[in-house]
């Protein structure tokens, strides 16, 4: 019997599943149709949006890798690429409404549904897809233009995106004094606490040495059109002004789930989907769930990806359930990374990074991440060639 696999999102974790079922899954599972539902055309290797965001530092092509191309080996009756953005889902007819980017409306009936929409940022800010590719694009080229003409520059928010591209700004402007960079994090040193203090202060001390200067146990806002930023204490024992001047300020705090779409009783109390280790939401056998729009783990890249490694099997067995020689095996838990698996990049030669309770070398960093944010492998990720971690996809 011919099914439909409705994959929402075209990101980490939407494009390697829609490559896995045309490629391998299709074959056994006869009148498989896989509809990819996007608002982006291209997609978006964010990873590297923090150099990305830098006048002149990375071009358009190696951020933005189209989609359609790397899709057109398909037969035009198995897959079918959709763009636009989920408006909402009934669970209980099976069907998903779009809206696609024209304005028009398509109600899709599904017989697997993948939530792949991942996460934005506050703000607007392009460090995740926006509305489209064209809207992305515009956004990252506007800030690069105000960095560009910007003297001084905070980055709020010491997270991994924010000591990333204060290490980028450092590199580029602060350690030949071109400009005034300054990173202002809420505790007493750059990232987390999960992590281990030693990666916490390699992280500060980096910085420091691209002349970076680093506030900590304070959060700033900026009053709309003043260049004079507001700061707060977050420690009662912080030696914290209460204003910093500056001519930019670059937010990289607040990360929400893109799940506005969704039923209110398949989410949590942070908007995240209700997610089982088997990958699916929460009372809705045919409702998978992967990456950052799901409560199971932090919105991560590497979580995305073992996310859509394992799913692809799960997805498999149920469209060849029932089938002429299907063994019908019982479906494998997955089991979320219980160690750190860390990596940030501090500069385009330094960089820090924890895996379960080891410390990595920064070289090592600057080899596996910091050399090419990933670019160099982008291409091979969008042809379905690879994911993020597996090599032959």
């Amino acid at each position: 019997m011919a099914k439909t696999v409705v994959i929402l999102g075209a990101g980490y974790a939407g494009v390697p599943i829609a490559h896995y079922l045309l490629k391998h899954t299709a074959a056994k599972a006869k009148g498989l149709k896989v509809i990819l539902v996007a608002p982006n055309t291209h997609m978006y290797w964010n990873v590297a949006s923090v150099r990305g965001i830098l006048p002149n530092m990375m071009g358009d092509d190696k951020l933005f890798l189209p989609i359609a191309p790397a899709f057109a080996k398909y037969p035009s009756d198995q897959y079918e690429f959709v763009r636009g953005v989920a408006e909402s889902v009934d669970p209980s007819a099976n069907v998903v409404e779009v809206r696609g980017n024209d304005g028009s409306a398509r109600m899709i009936q599904y017989d697997e549904l993948v939530i792949a929409t991942g996460s934005s940022f506050k703000g607007d800010m392009p460090f995740k897809n926006l509305s489209s590719t064209e809207e992305t694009k515009d956004a990252l080229h506007g800030w690069a233009q105000r960095i560009a003409s910007a003297n001084s520059i905070v980055v709020a928010g010491a997270g991994a995106t924010g000591i990333e591209i204060a290490g980028e700004l450092g590199q580029e402007y602060a350690v030949t004094g071109k400009k005034q960079i300054t990173l202002v994090c809420d505790q007493d040193l750059p990232l987390s606490i999960k992590f281990r203090r030693d990666v916490r202060e390699t992280a500060k001390k980096e910085l420091e040495r691209l002349k970076v200067k680093v506030i900590t146990n304070a959060k700033v806002s900026s009053p709309a059109g003043s260049k004079t930023l507001t700061l707060t204490k977050t420690s009662a024992s912080a030696s914290t002004p209460t204003t910093l001047q500056a001519d930019l300020l670059i937010p990289t705090y607040g990360i929400t789930p893109n799940t506005s779409f969704l039923p209110a009783s398949m989410l949590d109390a942070r908007g995240y989907v209700v997610q089982t280790t088997r990958l699916r939401a929460q009372g809705h056998d045919n409702i998978f769930v992967v990456g950052d729009a799901g409560n199971l783990q932090d919105p991560q890249g590497v979580h995305a990806d073992a996310q859509a490694v394992h799913v692809v099997r799960l997805i498999e067995a149920r469209l060849l359930a029932g089938q002429q020689g299907s063994l019908g095996k019982e479906e494998e838990e997955y089991k979320p990374a219980d160690k750190i698996m860390f990596a940030a990049t501090l500069g385009r030669n330094k960089g820090t990074g924890q895996v379960g309770n080891w410390k990595l070398w920064g070289l090592l960093v600057w080899f596996l991440k910091g050399r090419y944010l990933g670019t160099d492998v982008a291409g091979e990720f969008v042809r379905g060639e690879r994911t993020l971690s597996v090599k032959a996809w």
